[in-house]
């Protein structure tokens, strides 16, 4: 039976928020304004090998392949798989952000970058006692790069690759046609799997690929559990269940009664609720800790710009003008959401801060309208043009609680502009099976990139509309020299002054609504120690547990 906090909560999800806000705990609570803030406390015991650690999830992975199309971008499938079964020739660490050493014991870079040379660790094994070798490295370069493989989303990432060679059994050689400063990066984000399984069945791999990490998939409950199994060294934990729950009011109720260890994805209402100074939030104060980090990810609306609505740009401009976004910081995000025009890392040197939000006006939406030759000629109260109506259905996915508040006040700004705009609320698989087949006319998602570092080239290159990552069809020439000029420049200063110039002309152009700024708001039991935030999301390697 719910109570206190996650009671209030949960009216909250359900519909507007009468949650009660404070600074501060009083009462003879224990929160204290470092809980109240997500602040880190100090370890100060030492790792304890063994134990469970159960991960409340809010999306189930469709594949755990992580070369395979848009799955290669999926959050929850990177995070199951990346450093715990997989692992690649380099990583990325999470607080210094530099490259380091994995697969690979080293690596060297010819002094004009086309050149890459890898050593191997020696004695490494696939989870199948399977010795890695080089054979496995270029399998799988050879698999992303393979056009007949469903690996498009990766492959665009690999597009300067020009040869791969192994040298030995312990030395791999990578070309490049257009050395660029992001390619090291892409290397350090692709799995390195086992030449076998990419020669046998695809399915197979979906289910569980054969790692090099320190677990290995076991049990797969669809839409219950995913679990993983220390298999080696290189972790505590024994066991890490990743649990499904859509429903934030379900795992609202789930949470309070202690069934996950690391609740992810708190929702604003409830995360405001258990600051309330009432012993009823006692066990939330005391048996848990509060972790907020701000993520390198945005909230952005899609305009599919196949479709002639969209076509023009003042069409696109003037919906911004439709966006409430005071209206959804205060009532919505309750404050825990920065708004943004930018799609890069928010507290990074990419964005360009002269870049405001086109401000909040109807009547501003209504004359750009009017500019692009929308007018409401037969009176229905919805604008057309040579016989395109202003007119779109905006899909949403039934478990978003977030945008079942936000859509309905763009819903209604809309209306007043003359634009008719409908809501068809689908579930998460159906979202992304339309989307990926870009049978849509607006999503809104949210983009996570676990790098301090953005290339985009993936996302808004005009070649990238066919199989990658571009799915709105997005084409500007000058967006198009930017990036590829981006994806060139090795000096740092100039490479920022390029993508402050790509966020100028990103925004001015709209291909995005880029909505805000998005923060991690975690709750993890007491008992539960090493997770430290970062934008590579948690590292559960170095977390244990008490047992």
């Amino acid at each position: 039976m719910l109570r206190g906090a996650v009671a209030v909560a949960v009216v909250a999800l359900a519909g507007g928020c009468r949650c009660q806000r404070t600074s501060g705990v009083d009462a003879g609570l224990a929160a204290s304004r470092e809980w109240l803030n997500g602040a880190l406390e100090v370890e100060t015991a030492s790792p304890r090998r063994g134990g469970r650690l159960v991960v409340r999830t809010m999306t189930e992975p469709g594949t755990l392949n992580a070369l395979e199309g848009a799955t290669s971008r999926d959050t929850w499938t990177l995070r199951i798989t990346r450093n715990l079964v997989t692992e690649s020739l380099i990583s990325i660490d999470p607080s210094t952000f530099a490259l380091v050493p994995q697969l690979a014991a080293s690596w060297s870079d010819s002094a004009d970058h086309r050149t890459t040379t890898f050593t191997l660790r020696e004695g490494v094994t696939f989870h199948d006692g399977a010795p890695l070798t080089t054979a496995d490295v270029v399998a799988t370069f050879t698999a992303v790069l393979d056009p007949s493989k469903p690996t498009g989303a990766v492959r665009q990432d690999f597009g300067a690759l020009e040869a791969i060679k192994a040298l030995d059994g312990r030395t791999v050689q990578l070309t490049w046609k257009a050395p660029s400063p992001f390619a090291l990066r892409q290397v350090a984000k692709l799995p390195i799997l086992s030449a076998q399984q990419l020669a046998g069945d695809w399915q197979a791999l979906a289910k569980a690929p054969v790692g090099t990490g320190p677990f290995r998939v076991g049990a797969w409950v669809k839409g219950e559990s995913l679990t993983l199994e220390r298999v080696r060294d290189g972790a505590y934990l024994d066991t890490i269940v990743f649990r499904f729950v859509k429903d934030h009011t379900v795992a609202a109720g789930l949470l309070e009664q202690g069934a996950f260890d690391v609740m992810t994805a708190v929702q604003p209402a409830l995360w405001r609720a258990i600051e309330a100074p009432t012993p009823t939030n006692a066990w939330a104060q005391t048996g848990y800790r509060r972790l907020v980090s701000v993520d390198n990810s945005y909230s952005y609306v899609a305009w599919n710009q196949a479709r002639p609505v969209f076509q023009h740009v003042e069409v696109r401009r003037a919906l911004a003008h439709l966006y409430p976004a005071a209206i959804v910081e205060q009532t919505v995000d309750l404050g825990l959401e920065t708004p943004t025009t930018c799609p890069f890392y928010a507290l990074g040197p990419q964005c360009d801060p002269t870049v405001t939000a086109l401000p909040f006006s109807v009547a501003a939406a209504k004359a750009r309208l009017e500019d692009a030759g929308f007018v409401d000629g037969d009176g229905d109260g919805v604008r057309e043009r040579d016989g395109v109506r202003a007119a779109f259905t905006f899909l949403v996915p039934t478990t978003s609680v977030r945008l079942g508040k936000v859509v309905p006040l763009l819903e209604e700004q809309a209306r007043a502009a003359g634009v008719e705009l409908r809501i068809e609320k689908v579930d998460v698989a159906t979202l992304n099976a339309r989307v990926n087949a870009r049978d849509f006319d607006v999503v809104s998602r949210v983009w996570t990139e676990s790098d301090f570092e953005s290339e985009l080239f993936g996302t808004f290159h005009s070649s990238a509309r066919d199989g990658g990552s571009n799915f709105v069809g997005y084409s500007s020439a000058e967006a198009d020299r930017l990036l590829e000029a981006i994806r060139a420049e090795w000096d740092e200063g100039r490479r920022r002054e390029l993508e402050r110039a790509l966020h100028r002309r990103l925004y001015d152009d709209q291909p995005y609504l880029f909505m805000t700024s998005r923060r991690s708001l975690d709750l993890a039991k007491r008992r539960v120690h090493g997770l430290v935030p970062s934008v590579l999301w948690y590292d559960l390697r170095r977390v244990w547990v008490e047992n």
